[in-house]
């Protein structure tokens, strides 16, 4: 099995390329890389069975390492972290393996077997478990999410300016050269800002333009009632029209066939 290792702390990669040696004496270690930039240079020449990332570097973290390779990198990721909070959620969601620093052996070696469960179900014509592709899929849609969660809008307002997270905007709805926005908790708050310059500061893939008076949140999408252009209910009872011209993407978006 071949491995590259990617942490920016030297000591930790020599820790745990001294577990992995003793854990498998045959793995064969390609590269080691204290950046995400060496990072892509090592796998570019050759790419591993599996590599072990770490999650926060200078200069960019592990997750943008991934993402910038896409969803058909060819290898298994085993994350090293000292932080134990970081995007649990997104690795398991994504089948991924983690190991907290130190690297303890037993851990480490408990890893190793399931990747070796993986690659042997993968050679079966994939008897069990996701490819790397799918697993790499899966994975960058989940920080997709988190990131998305953790995001927050500045919105001016005549009092100063709010910030809030995404996750909890419904919606947004013209108001002249001003929007309301809709939270989750049922509140609402005028912005000075109108729908337009709105969706332009969201820059997210989860706000989609409905009509020239709503901006929605996909994720509060519950329901939609077909017509000329169609309706949409959202969590909070609310319906709201959809322009013709909208229709198609907006079913598109919604994956609706």
């Amino acid at each position: 099995m071949k491995a590259i290792l990617v942490d920016d702390e030297p000591s930790a990669r020599a820790l745990l390329r001294h577990k992995l040696r003793r854990c498998d004496p045959e793995i064969d270690i390609l590269a080691e890389c204290e950046s995400v930039e060496e990072a892509l240079s090592a796998l570019d020449r050759r790419p591993p069975d599996v590599l072990f990332l770490d999650i926060e570097m200078p200069g960019a973290t592990g997750f943008e390492l991934l993402q910038q390779l896409g969803a058909d990198a060819p290898f298994q990721v085993i994350f090293t972290t000292a932080h134990s909070e970081y995007a649990i959620e997104a690795l398991r969601g994504g089948a991924f393996d983690y190991l907290l620093k130190p690297v303890q052996e037993d851990e480490l070696a408990r890893a190793l077997d399931r990747l070796h469960q993986k690659r042997t179900g993968a050679a079966r014509a994939d008897a069990g478990g996701p490819s790397a592709p799918q697993g790499m899929a899966a994975l960058l849609k989940s920080l997709q999410s988190l990131q998305e969660k953790d995001k927050k809008l500045a919105v001016p307002t005549s009092e100063g300016v709010l910030f809030l997270p995404l996750a909890d905007i419904i919606r947004a709805e013209a108001a002249g050269s001003y929007a309301t926005i809709f939270l989750q908790n049922r509140q609402k708050l005028v912005a000075s800002k109108n729908l337009t310059e709105l969706e332009e500061m969201l820059g997210s893939s989860d706000f989609f333009k409905v009509h020239k008076s709503h901006l929605v949140n996909l994720r509060y999408v519950t329901k939609y009632i077909r017509g000329e252009g169609g309706i949409l209910v959202l969590t909070d009872g609310t319906e709201v029209d959809v322009s013709r011209r909208k229709k198609e993407e907006l079913l598109a978006r919604l994956s609706v066939r």
